[in-house]
């Protein structure tokens, strides 16, 4: 599951959620960049504006915690990655966001 946050300021926040048959509520650990094997796990990356100049980094330590009920999601993201070899923490939430009718989805799995 890939989710995006951006502002039209141009901060932004894009998460991509591995899991395994179904989404579940609970932790998942961040994961390495690139790493799209690990599950359960999560990617995230955050770019944000600082005066007129993009930043962006890589999250590549810590958590998400995941709820999901009545069709929406939210997670928080609570971890921190380097960015111009600083170690820089990041707490994000997203809050109720809509998931997609169970019709409108494609398993991404083998299927003679």
């Amino acid at each position: 599951m890939l989710l995006e946050a951006a502002s039209p300021q141009g901060n932004g926040v894009l998460m991509h959620l591995h899991f395994g048959d179904s989404l579940v509520a609970g932790s998942y650990p961040i994961t390495a960049p690139g790493d799209s094997v690990t599950v359960p796990g999560a990617a995230v990356a955050v770019r944000y504006l600082l005066r007129d100049v993009a930043r962006g980094f890589a999250i590549d330590s810590g958590s998400v915690q995941v709820q999901h009920d009545d069709g929406a999601i939210t997670a928080r993201i609570d971890g921190s990655g380097l960015e111009n070899a600083i170690r820089t923490p990041a707490w994000i939430d997203f809050r109720d966001v809509p998931l997609s009718a169970p019709s409108d989805t494609v398993p991404c799995r083998y299927q003679p």
